[in-house]
């Protein structure tokens, strides 16, 4: 009996021992905040504790003894059923983290198999997982910020080497990831100067490690592998641990490259126009000094091989000034307008500014070909108005980058200063051709005037006194000269001006109009022939009939009271496709007029004197009639000269352009 008894109570002992080991359990489970879900091995629910209904939802909780798939339908063909299955099959425990949506959140599910079945414990991370994106993108904004910042950005530890370095840091440093890893900010590899072109020697990196502030933008310049050189701005900030140490640096660099470019030109250019001033101010230098101290200082503000000033007519364009070495862009040297750079510059607008003339397309043109300028800029010169030429700067090679508004700005300087200073040049020029018409008339007023003055006076006075009146034609003889003398310096006052409103006027009528104002008696016998066509020329009518009047009077003077003077049209003996031309009759051949005598001509050792002012042959010349046609002459800008005609004598030959036929409009 007690033994039987002792063995029933040994087994409720053991029995009541496992109530409460299965009670503590189920509590146990009952507490955790995981869902917990137990299945058979027929994958028949035996188990869901209170946390998995709160989860599932108290409709779409099973119970014990359900099929687990048909409770969860949606289940299978998840990663959740994937592993569930896996883990019963496999007899190993299976995870599986990811978004359901039959309850609308992400889920990190374990199961773990036994001989019985299934266990299943899973729990809500969507709170988790938000986060963590979150935190990803955040990170990856981080980075992108990192990668993508227009600055250059490097990360350094404690000891100022370099862990990494985004893609702009490389870029201006030249190096590549791989390589820019493990250096040092001081590391001998890198090339760096200063102000004064030396290595540097102290880094931004110096001062933070000793003083554990930051440092703002510090320059110094980098040679880097590729030999080409840049400007970098650097600012380096610490990172501190908790301990207040310093655990990390971060630098920040830009490149200041074309910042200092811009100020060397703004140094340049504050130089160039000081340069400028200097020049232009000089007193004590020329116009021609002046011009080519002012092309050299274009060149060196441009970087330019060549400066040149061109002037422009008759369709030619022809070098004033040259600076610079080139075998064609020399002083003196002409050429075609047709072949130059400067005709599209006087076509253009503004200024003609070609950096690099091969990408421009002008191999192959007539410029190119005749100049071989691969980089060229210029401006129309205007001086009172009319075109003057060009003011030019070129090199052989074309220049790296374009011109720059404040180059091409200085060119625009260049060109109205000197259209400026010829403007004044030629208005010093006139002046002094008056102050010299001044000077001859005040030299005839005290001098020439004064002889035939004191004459008349004497001859009046000795009249006076002995009654004879022969004294009194000596006195009216040299009232006579002294009239024209006064004529003719009125003459040279008039004409000395530049003829600008020119119009047609033909000679036929001019010559015969002359020679009709011309006194009888100083013509006796003269004849005047003029040709079957003369020209048609552009001038001054009562000019050109002065020119005639005085050539007719030089002729009478010196070829007596019974000469022939001829009036006809000079011709180009080189027009004719190349031959030689004498045929009056052709108009094409003409090229001005000639008005030649039979008396006996001027020698040929007295022709380079015969325009001077007061020169005369004759005691009772004044001196200025052919001085008065050369005036005339030079006011149309024409040219004359004298030679031996063809019959003997003197032969006036004037070079002016001429019309064959001219219409009313």
């Amino acid at each position: 009996m007690s033994e039987e008894f002792e063995t029933e109570t040994d087994t409720e002992t053991e029995i009541g021992a496992e109530v409460e080991t299965a009670v503590a359990a189920r509590a146990a489970v009952e507490r955790m905040t995981d869902g917990f879900i137990a299945v058979d091995s027929e994958w028949r629910v035996t188990y869901v504790n209170d946390r998995a209904s709160h989860f599932l939802g108290a409709d779409n909780t099973p119970g014990v003894g359900d099929d687990f798939w048909a409770a969860f339908p949606e289940l299978r063909s998840s990663a959740f059923g994937r592993a569930y299955v896996e883990a019963m099959e496999s007899g190993d425990p299976e995870t599986a983290e990811a978004y359901y949506e039959p309850l609308d959140g992400w889920f990190e599910a374990r199961a773990y198999p036994d001989e019985e079945g299934l266990s299943i414990f899973f729990r809500d991370v969507s709170d988790r997982r938000e986060l963590e994106e979150r935190l990803r993108r955040e990170n990856e904004l981080r980075e992108r910020v990192f990668e993508t910042a227009p600055t250059g950005i490097l990360v350094m530890d404690a000891t100022g080497t370099f862990q990494r370095g985004n893609d702009r840091a490389r870029d201006l440093l030249g190096v590549c990831d791989e390589t820019l890893t493990g250096l040092t900010y001081d590391d001998p590899g890198w090339e760096t100067f200063g102000e004064d072109g030396e290595p540097v020697e102290r880094y931004p990196v110096d001062e933070v490690l000793e003083t554990d502030e930051a440092v703002h933008h510090v320059e110094h310049g980098l040679e880097r592998e590729d030999g080409s050189r840049v400007w970098l701005s650097v600012s380096v900030a610490p990172l501190h641990d908790a301990d207040g140490n310093v655990e990390r640096l971060v630098a920040v660099i830009d490149d200041h490259t074309d910042q200092r470019r811009l100020q060397s030109r703004l140094r340049e250019s504050h130089d160039s126009l000081r340069r400028l001033y200097e020049v232009a101010g000089d007193a004590e230098l020329d116009f021609e000094e002046k011009l080519r101290e002012i092309l050299a200082v274009g060149r060196e503000r441009l970087d330019l091989e060549l400066g040149f000033l061109t002037q422009i007519g008759d369709d030619t364009q022809t070098i004033v000034e040259a600076v610079g070495d080139h075998h064609a862009i020399r002083s003196g040297n002409s050429c075609p307008l047709s072949q130059a750079y400067c005709k599209r510059t006087i076509d253009s607008e503004g200024l003609l500014a070609v950096y690099d003339a091969i990408e421009a397309g002008w191999p192959g043109t007539e410029p190119y070909e005749v100049f071989e300028l691969g980089s060229y800029v210029g401006g129309k010169v205007v001086v009172d108005g009319e075109l003057y030429g060009t003011l030019c700067f070129a090199d052989g090679d074309p220049r790296g980058t374009a011109f720059t508004d404040a180059e091409q700005t200085f060119v625009e300087l260049l060109t109205q200063w000197v259209s400026f200073e010829l403007e004044r040049h030629e208005r010093i020029e006139r002046i002094e051709r008056k102050n010299d018409r001044l000077d001859e008339f005040a030299s005839v007023v005290s001098h020439d005037l004064r002889n035939p003055l004191n004459v008349a006076s004497a001859r009046v006075d000795m009249a006076a006194d002995s009654g004879d009146t022969s004294h009194l034609g000596d006195a009216s003889d040299a009232l006579d000269r002294m009239a024209a003398l006064i004529d003719d310096m009125l003459s040279l006052a008039r004409h000395g001006e530049e003829v600008v409103d020119a119009e047609p006027v033909e000679l036929e009528d001019a010559a015969t109009a002359a020679w009709g104002g011309l006194e009888r008696a100083s013509t006796g016998e003269a004849t005047l022939e003029v040709a079957e066509s003369v020209p048609t020329v552009r001038g001054d009518r009562d000019r050109v009939i002065q020119l005639f009047e005085k050539l007719f009077g030089n002729a009478v003077d010196h070829g007596g009271p019974d000469v022939t003077v001829t009036v006809g049209p000079l011709v180009d003996e080189s027009a004719g496709d190349g031959e030689s031309s004498s045929d009056e009759s052709d108009p094409d051949a003409w090229c001005g007029f000639y008005v030649a005598d039979d008396g006996p001509g001027v020698p040929a050792d007295r022709r380079d004197e015969i325009f001077d002012h007061g020169f005369s042959t004759e005691e009772s010349g004044t001196g200025f009639g052919l001085g008065i046609v050369a005036e005339i002459v030079e006011a149309h800008g024409w040219a004359v000269a004298v030679t031996e005609g063809r019959d003997g004598g003197a032969r006036f030959e004037v070079e002016a352009p001429t019309f064959t036929v001219f219409e009313d409009a």
